[in-house]
Order: structure tokens, then sequence, then C-alpha cells
């Protein structure tokens, strides 16, 4: 009709529906084909490969002009990319509590108490460096943390100066900026500390000295060999009479002999020189060789690594450092090896003569009458070692036992060191195994991290090392009437009578009393505090070696004379900083959020009520999707898009596009709804990569900030992220490299010579070089030092544990680090965050709480009384006087009041940067009002009466656990609407004086035997450490739902009131689980055939029959071997077991989880919504048996030339193993390697 406007033309999809055929096609176009390598050259997106035509350049860069080789152009782009993509503003200076002259005064003396006393870490404050805040609390009490963390005050080794007179050392310099001693000894006459020649510090002569009365319990006069000293006439070397002193110093270095140790000092303080020094004098001064039958037996010494990468720098540093007089031979063998030509002592062995008969020249290695044998050092990474030489033999019956086939052809060692022991902590793993099987004389094992977990960790090594101490003391006829004396773990106080150098001492050392204590909680999530506390004060005095930079050691017998190790590392300022999200797109997190938690409601009821412990699995594999979730709304919309498309976010997935030479170009159609505008500039691609991901977007603000441009030498800056999730860390990679940034990903699809070469790219500092490197927490960072150039760290997602945190994040702490580490951990507010934080803190807390001993107590009391203002000030505040008043634990409906305004970065320091605006300047953002809910009859319920009926109950002293209990053991009706925030505030309660805190409360020693104190306490260290404000505690992965449907939320409220375990129970239940991984090894299950009145030799024999297999016999004989070596650097097949045998619940769960398009994307795909069915996962239950998942991965044309390839990564072949189909003993791969199973 005339007059009429003409109707608008309805706009193309950017992107095919959800789930349709054109996006798989489109999927296997853009993210499963080969694409031109070209386009990424150097680590980042090369515009001239993609545009041929200079104004197609100039119009998708709007008018700059990037240039892959051009450094100063490319980060002209960035930064202006990034500040458009941002709009970043001003920065808010946040308001801290002043601390008053008498509280400066008492943390001087804290501080002071921790370094002298205590001897713990303790990080120096640069008194000329920037401060990045004003608060002093912050700064001061900062040494106080680093140093109660990381060492121990019951395992720190002996004075310094008998240590030296020991090895006959002499001062030759000084060390690091607070002057540390250099020391020579003749024993070792290359490390003399002249012309750039390392030299011993204080720290590593007191190691030697330790690990050597461990092993040796007295210990024997050295000998000096050298040519000079050689008489020809007594043909024996001329030797210094041993004076009074020292003989009386030497026989006060002796020891319990418990054949050896633990050597757990601080990453980066030089563990490696200290075992190839100590091999060194057991080889020179025949310390090694075993006398049997009045006759000398020579045994070579084993070295097993984490990987070769390690492996190889053991063969440099043994080849450089270690006398030719000790170690004669270095044996190699496995995937990735490379002998130089200089290395004339280095002997590579193949796959076949390992296995077989070994060369004629290496014969004498096997003959115990060969001195040399003794002389001969082997290395190996421990998953080669274990794949080729320990197996599994199963009878008819199906009953397995293990065997090593070194032990079966007799082939004994006389050390064995484990470099990164944490792969030996689970019994049920071939790795700890292969080990146990050996026949061999000391065992020494190497980690910073003994107890990554817990406790539990503790019990792998304790019972590598009570072997041969076990059956000395039967020797010595001490065993039966030790055994009886000290049968439960609490008699084990009866020892501080008992001299340190006794050998009844070594009864603290027998895995049964871990047992016992273990079977005391068995069926909780954690071994209580206190508990943990006592049992380890006697088992680190024993067995570990603990110390770390700033340690203060004893430098006499009496403790008059101390030394600091302070300056061996750099400083380290730790900052958490928090990320608050507009309201937009925390309204989208909090429904995913909602849909994600009743999903995992639903599989926690159905675990619960099936007690099958097959079950946790899939539990925990949500922990996936919540963090996908927390960090980026797109990425978790890629994976539920992916997911309904016979695609994925995860490792196999991620590696195809790896393969296929994907850009970020490629990925964002992806992340399109289906009328969005497709991008037409680079930055358009930016704003879309930003949009929905508070992690990218302060990764991007903190690059623009401190990354562009160059360091005041001129060198480019570098970057180290720490990321969990496979396809987060993807993700960063490609938005980075499409700015024009060189950044790469230590994956696991790697080979080891392609790690090296990216670990030497980043250290490099030339500009071209690697400038962000993005490290995954499963990848095996063990010998990646990234220190070279780097000193900035973001710890883009926790993992799911604080010590693999902490040791990815020590790649760039190392001692010959020359500037101050900054590590900055990301945390988005309201999110999956809190609750992650929250379990890392309760996996830490019991093995902290040994810590509390001695001086370390008055510290810790101090810590509490500095930070009890905290506690005033709560209970002054108008929420705590509400809660004291009505003693309501539920949640109360929500009112309008602080709505989230512009989305500003916010960090730990108190700084906050503008992250969003409006174009052409910076404008607040302001959200409407939240409309005042009706108050629902739901909400008509209190937890007053249950108080109330309790007086005193509902502010009494508790611990986590014991909250925890508290909320299962609730009501239904008041679990549904349980408030986590009003108990965190109750919790915070508790902590004040009687009287309603009429006085402040002033803590004292005693009090820290109250579990719930001692926590509080390690708490405070903890928050100082990460620059925390506050640590949750939830027994769940809930957050505030403020913004929710109510619907889901009534729904939510439902499944709540039926619960009946915490996230801490799934765990607990993990731990015992008879997962596909370990096969019939169950973990802790050996503990449902204990009971308490089992003698310690009971409890040890079943520890033996269920690590290596009920029958002990050695016959292979009518028995089929189910055997499967396996690759050495294993990471990714880890991560594609744990993935397969969840998929088929991920599958199920992807396509449930609420994973509706919106309105405009159902209308187009035709998708009807019933507005009653608002639940999670539909009417069928979670586990249901008959879920079949669909196939996954199809063949596609990756290369034209070598034809159809499968996506699927093919497991990393080595030159020297052979994989079969049985994974008999997957258990290589289990929870020693990756303790959190939903870890990807």
């Amino acid at each position: 009709m005339a007059g009429e406007e003409p109707k608008q033309p309805t706009p193309r999809p950017s992107r095919p529906p959800y789930e349709s055929h054109l996006c798989k096609i489109r999927i296997k176009l853009n993210l499963q084909t080969l694409h031109n390598e070209k386009l990424l050259r150097h680590g980042r997106f090369d515009p001239h490969a993609k545009f041929t035509k200079a104004e197609e350049l100039l119009e998708f860069y709007s008018n700059r002009v990037p240039h892959p080789y051009r450094i100063i152009d490319n980060q002209n782009f960035a930064r202006w990319a990034i500040e458009e993509a941002l709009l970043t503003g001003e920065v808010m200076q946040g308001q801290f509590v002043k601390m008053s002259k008498v509280e400066k005064k008492a943390l001087k003396k804290i501080t002071k108490t921790v370094q002298a006393e205590s001897h713990l870490e303790v990080d120096a404050e640069d008194p000329t460096g920037s401060k990045e805040t004003d608060s002093e609390v912050v700064q001061g009490v900062g040494t106080i943390a680093q140093c109660i963390i990381a060492a121990s005050p019951n395992c720190l080794g002996p004075p310094v100066e008998a240590s030296a007179m020991y090895l006959q050392m002499e001062r030759c310099g000084e060390h690091g900026r607070n002057k540390l001693s250099k020391w020579h000894s003749p024993l070792f006459p290359k490390l003399d500390g002249q012309f750039g020649r390392k030299a011993f510090l204080d720290n590593q002569i007191t190691a030697i000295v330790w690990i050597l009365s461990r092993f040796l319990g007295e210990l024997p006069r050295l000998r000096i060999k050298h040519k000079e000293r050689w008489d020809e006439a007594t043909k024996q070397y001329i030797q210094k009479p041993e004076s009074k002193i020292e003989k009386e110093n030497r026989q006060k270095l002796r020891g319990p002999r418990y054949f050896g140790g633990i050597l757990a000092d601080s990453m980066g303080v030089g563990k490696t020189l200290t075992t190839i020094a100590t091999l060194d004098i057991l080889a020179t001064q025949r310390l090694n060789v075993v006398v049997e039958g009045g006759k000398d037996r020579h045994r070579p010494m084993l070295i097993l690594t984490p990987n070769t990468i390690v492996a190889t720098q053991w063969m440099d540093e043994i080849n450089i450092v270690g006398s030719k007089r000790g170690i004669k031979q270095i044996i190699i063998s496995g995937h990735g090896f490379r002998k130089r030509d200089d290395q004339a002592r280095v002997y590579s062995l193949t796959s076949k003569e390992f296995d077989t008969d070994w060369p004629k020249e290496l014969e004498y290695v096997w003959n115990e009458d060969k001195p040399k044998a003794s002389k001969t050092i082997i290395i190996m990474s421990i998953d080669t070692f274990a794949g080729r030489t320990c197996h599994a033999i199963e009878d008819d019956k199906g009953e397995k036992e293990w065997t090593s086939t070194f032990r079966d052809r007799n082939r004994r060692f006389s050390v064995v060191v484990v470099d990164e022991a944490y792969k030996v902590r689970n019994t049920a793993t071939r790795n700890w195994k292969s080990v146990a099987l050996l026949e061999r004389q000391y065992t020494l094992l190497l980690t910073a991290t003994p107890c990554q977990n817990g406790i539990k960790d503790l019990l792998g090594p304790i019972q590598l090392l009570w072997d041969n101490p076990q059956e000395y003391l039967r020797k010595k006829g001490l065993l039966s009437d030790i055994q009886r004396t000290y049968q439960i773990p609490q008699d084990l106080e009866r020892l501080n009578t008992i001299p340190p150098e006794d050998d009844r001492r070594l009864i603290a050392g027998s895995p049964a009393l871990l047992v016992k204590l273990l079977y005391r909680f068995r069926g909780n999530s954690t071994v209580d505090i206190q508990e943990t506390r006592k049992f380890l004060k006697y088992y680190e005095s024993l067995a570990i070696l603990r110390r770390a930079p700033s340690s203060r050691l004893n430098v006499d017998w009496e403790g008059t004379k101390q030394v600091s190790l302070e300056g061996l590392l750099p400083t380290v300022n730790n900052y958490t900083v928090n990320i608050q999200c507009d309201e937009a797109l925390e309204k989208e997190y909090q429904e995913a959020h909602i849909d994600l938690l009743i999903g995992y409601m639903k599989a926690l009821k159905n675990w619960k009520s099936s007690r099958k412990n097959s079950e946790v699995k899939p539990i925990l594999s949500l922990h996936r999707l919540f963090q996908l979730a927390a960090a980026s709304m797109d990425v978790y919309r890629l994976d539920k898009l992916f997911a309904i498309n016979e695609f994925g976010t995860k490792s196999t997935d991620v590696h195809t596009m790896r393969k296929s030479n994907v850009n970020f170009m490629h990925l964002a159609p992806f992340l399109l709804s289906l009328h969005d505008p497709k991008p037409k500039t680079a930055l358009d691609y930016v704003k879309l990569a930003v949009r929905k991901s508070p992690i990218l977007r302060y990764i991007l603000h903190y690059v623009k900030e401190n990354l562009l441009g160059r360091d005041k030498n001129g060198k480019i800056k570098k970057l180290l992220i720490t990321e969990a999730n496979p396809m987060l860390a993807y993700y960063y990679e490609l938005v980075l490299q499409f700015l024009l940034i060189h950044c790469r990903t230590l994956h696991s699809g790697l080979s080891p010579e392609e790690r090296r070469e990216l670990i030497a790219d980043f250290n490099s500092d030339t500009d071209h070089s690697c400038q962000v490197l993005i490290q995954m927490y499963t990848v095996g960072f063990a010998g990646s030092n990234l220190h070279k150039s780097c000193s900035q760290v973001l710890v883009a997602s926790q993992a799911y544990s604080y010590s693999v945190q902490t040791q990815a994040v020590h790649r760039v702490i190392r001692a010959s680090q020359e500037s101050t580490v900054k590590v900055y951990r990301l945390k988005v507010n309201n999110s999956f965050y809190a609750f992650r934080e929250s379990r890392q803190v309760e996996k830490m807390l019991p093995e902290l709480g040994t810590r509390a001993q001695g001086p370390t107590n008055d510290a810790l009391v101090q810590v509490l009384n500095l930070f009890q203002p905290e506690i005033d000030h709560v209970w002054k505040t108008p929420e705590a006087r509400d809660l004291l008043a009505d003693m309501n634990l539920i949640t109360t409906p929500a009112v309008k009041g602080d709505e989230p305004g512009s989305k500003r970065i916010k960090l730990g320091d108190g700084t906050a940067a503008q992250a969003e605006s409006s174009k052409g300047g910076v404008t607040d953002i302001k959200a409407p009002s939240k409309k005042k809910r009706k108050r629902d009859e739901e909400y008509d319920m209190s937890s007053t009466d249950l108080f109330t009926e309790k007086p005193g109950s509902f502010l009494a002293l508790k611990s986590r656990s014991a909250y925890y209990e508290e909320f299962k053991e609730l009501p239904r009706e008041l679990k549904s609407y349980f408030c986590h925030k009003k108990n965190n505030l109750r919790r915070m309660l508790s902590y004040g004086s009687a009287h309603n805190n009429a006085d402040t409360r002033v803590w004292e020693v005693r009090d820290l035997d109250n579990s719930a104190v001692l926590e509080r306490a390690m708490e405070l260290i903890l928050r100082i450490k990460l620059g925390a404000n506050s640590i949750d505690m939830l027994p769940l992965p809930q957050i505030d739902f403020s913004l929710a449907p109510p619907k889901k939320l009534k729904v939510l409220a439902g499944l709540l009131s039926e619960a009946k375990a915490t996230d801490q129970d799934v765990q607990a239940a993990q731990d015992q689980v008879d997962v596909k991984r370990l096969r019939k090894d169950k973990g802790l299950a050996f503990l449902k055939l204990m009971n308490s009145n089992m003698s310690m030799s009971e409890l040890e024999q079943i520890l033996k029959d269920h690590a290596l297999g009920v029958k002990r016999s050695k016959s292979s004989q009518n028995s089929s071997t189910a055997a499967s070596t396996m690759n050495e650097d294993s990471e990714l097949e880890r991560e594609e077991e744990d993935e397969e045998e969840d998929q088929r619940f991920a599958d199920y769960i992807s396509r449930h989880y609420n994973l509706e398009a919106n309105e405009e994307e159902k209308d187009e795909a035709g998708i009807e919504e019933d507005d009653d069915e608002i639940t999670f996962l539909g009417s069928r239950p979670v586990q249901k048996k008959n879920i079949s998942s669909p196939s996954r991965n199809p063949v596609i044309d990756l290369t034209k030339e070598n034809g159809p390839a499968e996506s699927r990564i093919k497991r990393e072949s080595s030159a020297d193993t052979d994989s079969t189909s049985d994974s008999a003993d997957s258990s290589t791969h289990g929870s020693s390697e990756i303790e959190d199973n939903n870890e990807d």
C-alpha cells in the first residue's frame, strides 16, 4: 500500500542453530580441518598471511599496520585494541586499616620470633621497593605467613658449624643480597665458588649431613682421596688425625638409622646439588657398598625423575659437578634423551637393551663383585622405568600380584632417589609399586610438597621407607618390644624422653601408626587438625628435612648463634584480585550456576541413596563446568554447543583444534548469538572475545598495564599464567595471539623436545621469543624453570590443591631470579572460585597445623591477637546484631540494596580498575534497582528454635568439619534456604569474647589445643599469604542467587532439603573408589579390612598385601601377565582416561543442563518449551545406566598428503615403550599424578 514503510529484511543468522546439521559442518570445517599454517607465526596471528591486499589489511586493523616482525607496531595495536575493548578508566584507591605503634611493635616481635626461633620462611620486604598496597597489616604480617606455610620447626637439620666441620668445609665467598656464606671442601674440588663455579650454601651442607645421618645412623670419618695424599709404601691415602672436638662433633651428628628420608626443602634452593653431593660422598667413601656374608657387594645407584626434561637436567648436573672418582658412569635410557659429545661418562641404553641383557661394556653394572658398579648412576623417568620393569601377574581367579623384572633378575641397588616424590604418594600406582619392589639399601625422596592433599599423601612414602628400618629393628631384637610399646599414634609422646639419635625413634615411621590415625577418622572428609599435628611432629623429626628461604639455622649446638637463609630466593609479593561482574553478566552466570548446582544436587542425592562409590566421579566432573562458567560464560556456552554437536572442550578436542591450526577467527562464529552482527574488524573480534569473560578481561588489562613496552634494560617483558582448564587456556592463548602477542601454552600434547624448546624460548629475552606462557596444572611442570626473564604471574584459576598451585607459581621463583616476583591470584566474586578456595584451605589445614609447635605457637597466638580487631569490628555490624537477635540462619528475601554498578576490577590491595564504559568516554553503568520479592511462605521459617533449645550452641567454637556435620543434620526445611553467608558470619562471631564480646578477646597458647582456634590461626596465615580478605566455609558449591529465577530457586530448595552429604564427603569417597584407572587397587579401601584391635605387625602385612597383591610368590608360571608399558610424559593419557570415564555422564549432562537457546534461537530452531518443566535434568535420574553417549571426534582430514587421521590424540609414542590395549595399570595414570579427578 502507498505510504506504507517497506518491511525490513530479516537479518541472516550469523551461525546455525545450536543442534543442526549446518552447525556440525561448521565445526568440522572451522575446528577439525587443517588451516593455513602460515596464519600462526612466532606464536602470534599473522595478518599478512590472512590479507593479501593492503586495503583489506588497513580496513581490518582500523588503519593500523601491524607486522609479525615489528614488535613496536604489534604492541601499539594491542594496547589500542585492549583500551577500546575494555575502555579502562581511572583507578580508585581503597581504604585500609592503619596499624598503631603498639601493633607495629607487636608485629616486629612476631616476625623476630618466627625468624629467630621457629626458623621458618620469611619473604623479606624490600624497603626501597614500590608498594602496591597501603595495608601495613598485609605488608608486615605477610612475612610470617611465608614462614609457617613453607617450613616446619620439627625438621630443620643439624647446626651449620658442625656440618661444615664434618664435611671439612671452608668458607670461600658470599652469595646473594644478604651475603650468605659459600662453602668449599676438598671432597668436591670442582665446587670452589671461583670464576663462576658453584659452591655449597648453609642449607645444602646441613642437608648433606642430615641425609647421611638418616642413611647410616653413626657417621664415619670421611677420607680425602687426593693424589698428593697417596702413600706408596702403605698403599693408602694419608689422613690428618681426627681431633677430639671433631670426634665429639661427629658423635653428636648421628641419628636414628632410617635408611632413607624425605628432603622437602623449598623449591629452588638446591635440592639437586645436595643430592648429587651426597651420592658422590657415598660412592667415594664406599658407604654404599653393602657387606653380605663378610663380602663387599657393589650395586649401582638409581635416580628416577618425573620426566625426561628433569632427567636430562640431572644428567647434565652430575656430569658437571660429580667427581670422576665417585661417579664413573652415568647410564640413561628413555625417549627424548640427548647425549652430547662432551659427556664421556654418559651411556645411552635403548629400550631393547634395557629390557634384555645389557651390552657387554655394561655387564659390570649387575656384577656385585665389580667396584665400578657402586660408582654407576642410572637415570630414567619414573614412568618409563615403571612401565618397563613392573607388571601384574593375574591368576585364574583374577587375583593380581605385582612383580618387578629387576627383582626377578636379582638386580639390586645401593641407593634409589625419587625426584618429585609426589609420583609415589599413592600405593595403587605402578610408579609406587615399581620402587617398592626394588631391593635397595637406601631410599631418598625429594619433594617440596609431601602433603599435597592431606596427611593420606604420606602413606605411600612412609611405606616405601619402612621396610629397611623395620628389618634393622628386627635384627637388633627391638621390633617386637617397640611395637608393643607404641601401638597408637598417641603413644609417640613417650618419645619425648628419648635421645634424638635413639633407634627407638624409628617407630614414628611405621605406616601402621598412620593407618590407625586414618582409621579413626574413616568416613570423615578430613583427619582432625589436632591429631595430625601430634602425629606429624614425630614423623617430621625422624624422616623429613624441610627448610625454606629466610629460615634461620643454628650455627652451634647451643643455638646461641643463627644464620639466616634470607636472600636465597627473591622477594615475592602475593595479591588477590577480586573481579566484580556487571549485573547482566552476573545474572547470566547465576542462572548457569544454579542449573549446574541442581544437577550436582541430583547426582549427589543418587550417590547417597545408592552408596555406590563408582558414582562419585561424575559428581566431581561437574567441577569442570562450574569452573568454565565462572571464568567465561562464552566458553561455557561453547562447551554446551560443542557437546550437542558431538564435539567438546576437553583436552582431546582442544588438541584437535591445535592440530588444525585454529585461530580466534575460526572460533568466533560459535560465540555469536543467532542475530549478532558478524565481526568485521579486529576490534570487533576482541570485543566479542572479552564480553563475557571476566578473567580474560583482567588478563588483558594486566597485559596492557604491565607487559606492553620494555623493561629498564630494554628487554621485552614476560608473563606466566597458570590455568587448570585446557579450553580456557586455549581460549586465552588464541585471543592473545590474535592481539599479535606471542603466547603459547605448555600443554600435554607437546613432545618432551617441544617442551624443552618452548621453555628455552620463554626464558630467552629476544624480541620474537615467547612473551606469555600459559602453564597447565595437569602438565608436569617439574623441571620447567621459567625464572630467567619472567617475574610476573597471574593465577587465572585455582588448582585443586594449594600445593600444586604453589609449585606452578614457583617456576619463576628460583635462586637465580634477580627481580621481585609479583603473583596475582584472580578470583571472580560470588562464583565457584570461593568454593574452590574453601576446598583448597580445608585440604591444607591438617598438615599446616603441624607447624604449631614450640615457639611457633607464640607467633600464632600473636597473629590471632593482632587480627582480633577484625572480630570486634564484625560484632559491631548491623548484620551481626540482627543475627544475634534472632539466631536465624535462613536466607532472607532479596531486598533493594547494593546493586552492581559499573564493571570494576577490584584488586585485593584496595585498587579497582574500571573495566566497562560507554563508547566515547568513561562512564559508570548504573544497574536498575532490583524489585523486592514478596515474602514466600518458604521464607516463613527460622532456625531460632533450634538454637534456643541449646543455650550457648549458637556461638560455640567449632571446626569446619563440625559445621558441615551440623548442616547435614539440620531439619529438611532449614537446609532448603540455609544461608552460608550468615553461617560464616556466625563463625566469625564465635571468636569473640564472653558477654557479647564485652572486651577484646586475648588468645593464649593453650587455646591452640582447640581445633577451631588452631584453624582460625592457620586460615589467617593462608589469607595473608594469598592476599585474601576472607576465606569462606562452604560445604557445597553454592553462591548468592539473588538474580536467579524463582522457579529454579524452588527446585534447588527442594534438593537442598534432602542433602545428606557434602562435597567433602564426595571427595572422601573418591579416595576409596574402585575407579577404572586403578582397576582393583582401591586406594584407602584396605581400611575396610581393619579393626581397632589389630596389632602393628598385622596392619603392616595388610598394607603390603594390599599394595603388591595378596599372593607373595614371585613365580609367574601358569599365570598371565597383565602388563602395559607406559609413556614417560603421560599427562595427556591421564586426561584422556579421566575424560572417557565420565564421558557418558558428561554428555548426558551437557544435553540437559539448561542448554536451551535464547528465545530467538528457539523460534529459529523450532524448540518448544514446557513452562511446567523447570527441573535440571528432566524426570530421568542422573545416573541412569542405559544412557549412551554419542560418538565423538569423527575421522577428519588434517593433511592432504597423509590422508585421514583421527582427531583423538594418539598417546605420545615412545621409542622405548610398547602400548597394549589393556591398561592394567592405568593406575600409573591414577591419583598419584592427578589427585583432582575433575581436573581436565
